[in-house]
């Protein structure tokens, strides 16, 4: 044992540093490990709280809250353009959008001020006629309606409460109407031109209308109609005039008793007219009435006091309110029709 500690201590320093050669350098320290962590406070128990004492029946009064003032701001006063905004256009009758007032409801202008309700706008301008002269659906006045199908086609019959006594259905026109001072004029035959001559054959008691009588000289028939007193003999009508008698019109709707020997029967649609001195008649209760000149009826002779009336390029001859057109039968005798006259 000594010999070895010996041999230990008599070792040489060239052998201490062969053998730090050998060994290499020292390693380092290993680095120290953090402490352990230390044990987590233990929350102490919660403190155990007083019971809340009693509060008292008279509640304690708060007091008033300290009025802050209110902060003054002096701003400097800005310039600001104004701004102007359109004014909407609405139409009359509402306000759509603004609240209605309680006081009045629906913000309604007051009565007197009130614009027209229903203002509708103005109707366009109609457009021209394209073919027949029918108005457009835009410019159609109010109330507008078509006239009814005309009666047999020619044009529109008169109503029942003012069809004239005698009054026929006729027969289609078949030839456009002439029109003349805002009516139309219709007749079955051309027109043909010849001059007009009174005809003086309706024998010895027959008179011109206006020729005036101091006294009849025969025993005429008082004829009542309209309030008014006629004498009536062998198809002449008098009124009184000036103290006299004057030759008249015969009124439309009037019975006489009789007619003269000289009247004639004129076929009308199927109908058997009795015409003498420029009326016609039908026999009415015993008698004959004074009816219109039936639309359509042919004659050959026309009285004395016949006006001759230029209607637009062609001329008519007009008779106790009847109009007749010169022509001719089927056969080329000069006749006149009596013209089918619509308002």
């Amino acid at each position: 044992m000594l010999l070895i500690g010996a041999g230990l201590v008599g070792t040489t320093a060239g052998d201490l540093s062969a053998r730090t050669l050998w060994q290499g350098p020292p390693r380092p320290a290993p680095a120290p490990r953090p402490s352990p962590r230390p044990a987590p406070n233990t929350r102490p128990a919660p403190a155990v709280r007083p019971s809340p004492s009693p509060r008292p029946s008279t509640p304690s009064v708060r007091p008033a809250p300290s009025t802050r003032p209110a902060p003054v701001q002096n701003r400097p006063p800005q310039n600001r353009p104004p701004q102007t905004r359109p004014t909407p256009n609405r139409p009359p009758g509402g306000n759509p959008g603004n609240r209605p007032n309680p006081g009045n409801p629906g913000n309604r202008p007051p009565a007197g001020n009130r614009p027209p309700g229903n203002v509708r706008p103005p109707a366009p301008a109609p457009r021209p006629p394209a073919g027949g002269g029918r108005p457009p659906a835009g410019g159609r006045p109010p109330g507008f309606r078509p006239p009814p199908p005309p009666h047999g086609g020619g044009h529109r019959p008169p109503p029942v409460a003012v069809r004239p006594p005698g009054w026929r259905p006729g027969p289609a026109y078949s030839r456009p109407p002439h029109v003349w001072g805002g009516r139309r004029f219709y007749t079955y035959n051309r027109y043909y031109y010849h001059p007009f001559r009174p005809y003086v054959g309706w024998g010895p008691h027959w008179y011109p209308m206006g020729m005036f009588f101091g006294s009849l000289g025969f025993a005429a028939a008082v004829i009542s109609w309209n309030n008014m007193q006629y004498q009536y003999y062998s198809g002449v009508f008098y009124e009184p005039y000036n103290g006299g008698y004057r030759v008249t019109a015969p009124p439309i709707g009037a019975i006489v008793p009789n007619l003269p020997s000289g009247a004639i029967t004129v076929y009308v649609n199927g109908y058997g007219y009795e015409y003498y001195g420029g009326t016609f008649f039908l026999p009415e209760n015993g008698g004959y009435q004074v009816v219109q000149a039936p639309p359509g009826a042919i004659v050959y002779n026309l009285p004395d006091g016949c006006t001759t009336i230029n209607a637009g390029g062609i001329t008519l001859l007009q008779y106790n309110s009847a109009y007749f057109q010169p022509t001719r039968d089927e056969n080329g005798t000069p006749a006149y029709e009596v013209v089918d006259m619509e308002n």
